[in-house]
């Protein structure tokens, strides 16, 4: 069979697909950025601490009370040395 002159190749056909998209892809994203918003300016305000209020237990009983409990660090102990196993041994039965 003789090969066509002007034949097109399916890899130059992915290569402009995927350069179609990738172009579109960027030109999408840079159009749906946020960088055409303004920057929004921080104003100095003061943060209020909004006040707790007194809360009825309704079940009864004393409030809960914190606990804190501190536990000391652990030491690594050496582990104790293992023996090697034994040796597998032939008993002949199956030959």
């Amino acid at each position: 069979m003789q090969n066509k002159p002007n034949a097109k190749n399916r890899d130059d056909i992915k290569v402009i697909i995927t350069a179609i998209a990738f172009t579109l892809t960027l030109a999408f994203w840079n159009f749906f950025s946020a960088g055409a918003q303004k920057p929004v300016q921080a104003a100095n305000i003061e943060p209020s601490v909004p006040q707790t209020a007194q809360v009825k237990i309704l079940l009864g009983g004393p409030a809960p009370k914190t606990t804190i409990f501190v536990s000391q660090p652990r030491v690594a102990q050496p582990r104790p040395q293992q023996r090697a196993p034994q040796p597998v041994a032939r008993t002949g039965s199956s030959k």
